[in-house]
């Protein structure tokens, strides 16, 4: 299936591109600030906002594991444990949050990494479910998630194509055709030699469905380029400050750079156009000024017979094209043509 429908949003080939502006854990576990960063979303034009719907505990086995990031210009180490679980919004927040995003004419999605987060999302109507990379190999997980009959983004980063394919089989096995492929890289911020955007079509090539992009690439240029690409998601982690503490604020857009991107990433659409040959509205109209017609280079007498010597190539071009001239080379004029003209077929004796 190449195109899906996502809270009246279809999704997919020769739709306008889904942009989702990714929160993640950009709100510091404050709800506030969650308020905010969608009222930042909505201002800058995205389609979406998503969350993260975690437990720590759940996912997070050893107390003692510390995760290295940067965080205000410097790097920090601490409990992954206790970091996620400063991170988690509670259960209840998510009803506001949906809310508001509705509101605000938005649609609201979030990752679930457990069944009591998907049990949460399907309850508040969530329009689909948003796999991280690091889930993708979950199958169990997938085949619940998938069993609730809603369309599926996969992510893809950390992923060899065997990975990607079992992880389709399974949503597919829970009979969900409803599916979009996430090509990403899970580099925090990813260097611009490993973006590899060719890789959206091979993943819509091997697997033939819709397929985005979910970029931790520096500025906006890989997004547009997912999208000159055929992609037809993009996925942006954002902030409302660089310089807030956290994991992911440094690597994120700031809300001028995510209004930048949903504005270029809408202008690239408009550059891409059809795909058709067809000459575009306007462009006849400068054809008929620009291109050359035939005219008579002297006047000629009725009667005369026309060589090559006896025709100039001007503008505009609303006569006989200058590849037309075999149609009147080696006819007699029916009357007298002034220099200058454009010339027509109808001036010249029919062929003898």
């Amino acid at each position: 299936m190449d195109r899906i429908d996502i809270e009246g949003h279809e999704v997919g080939e020769g739709q306008p591109c889904f942009i989702i502006a990714e929160v993640g854990v950009n709100h510091n576990g404050d709800p506030e600030l969650a308020m905010k960063m969608i009222k930042a979303a909505a201002e800058a034009g995205a389609d979406c906002v998503k969350f993260q719907t975690f437990r720590a505990q759940e996912f997070v086995n050893d107390a003692e594991e510390t995760y290295t990031y940067t965080s205000k210009g410097r790097e920090v180490t601490e409990s992954m444990l206790e970091m996620f679980q400063r991170l988690e919004l509670k259960q209840e927040d998510f009803a506001r949050l949906f809310e508001h995003t509705r509101e605000l004419g938005l649609v609201p999605l979030s990752t679930p990494t457990d069944r009591e987060a998907v049990d949460l999302l399907d309850e508040l109507g969530a329009g689909a479910f948003k796999i991280g990379s690091d889930d993708l190999v979950y199958t169990p997980f997938l085949e619940y998630m998938a069993a609730k009959g809603k369309p599926v983004i996969l992510s893809t980063g950390m992923a060899g194509m065997e990975d990607v394919e079992r992880a389709v089989a399974a949503v597919r096995g829970a009979g969900n055709e409803q599916i979009v492929l996430l090509h990403c890289v899970s580099l925090y911020p990813t260097p611009d030699d490993q973006v590899n955007l060719h890789r959206i079509a091979a993943l819509r090539e091997k697997f033939g469905l819709a397929v985005g992009f979910s970029d931790h690439s520096s500025g906006i240029t890989a997004a547009l380029g997912a999208v000159a690409l055929g992609g037809c998601m993009v996925e942006k982690h954002f902030t409302l400050d660089r310089n807030f503490p956290g994991p992911d604020h440094w690597f994120s857009a700031d809300p001028a750079e995510l209004k930048e991107l949903v504005s270029a990433l809408r202008r690239m659409e408009a550059h891409l156009g059809a795909g058709d040959a067809t000459l575009g509205e306007g462009e006849q109209d400068m054809a008929s000024l620009a291109h050359r017609s035939i005219v008579a280079s002297a006047d000629l007498p009725a009667g005369h017979c026309i060589g090559e010597g006896d025709l100039a190539f001007r503008r505009p071009g609303t006569g006989l094209m200058p590849y037309e001239m075999d149609k009147i080379i080696g006819r007699r004029t029916r009357e007298v043509v002034a220099a200058g003209t454009l010339l027509n077929v109808d001036m010249f004796e029919d062929d003898a």
